[in-house]
């Protein structure tokens, strides 16, 4: 079981949005940018922005503040919260990038353990 309030709270929401593919990636051994990346699917931009405007207004609400963020109303969108990257592609980009294989290395996280 994972320890990270964060963490749970970003799982938490990204399950009640009901989003595809979501992926975490614990990168912490391999990598000094972050703990890890959480990947998800979204079908199309429009969806891509307004799952950004979701996760970005009630993590903040839950006092994790983004350092940075890039991408925005786009079909890719990265947000920073320091120990935890997001991902939103669309389906297509998510396709084309294959994060989850460029970082293949990094332990895969179940979702349930969250």
């Amino acid at each position: 079981m994972i320890d990270n309030n964060k963490l749970k709270v970003l799982i938490s929401l990204l399950k009640e949005k009901k989003t595809s593919s979501i992926k975490i990636l614990d990168i912490s051994k391999i990598s000094i940018i972050a703990d890890y990346f959480v990947i998800v699917s979204a079908d199309n931009e429009r969806t891509v922005d307004a799952l950004d405007n979701e996760i970005s207004d009630i993590m903040t609400k839950n006092g994790y503040s983004y350092k940075n963020k890039e991408g925005v109303h786009t079909k890719w969108v990265l947000i920073d919260f320091s120990d935890i990257i997001v991902h939103i592609f669309d389906n297509e980009y998510r396709d084309f990038y294959n994060l989850d294989k460029l970082w293949a290395d990094a332990k895969e996280i179940d979702i349930n353990d969250i």
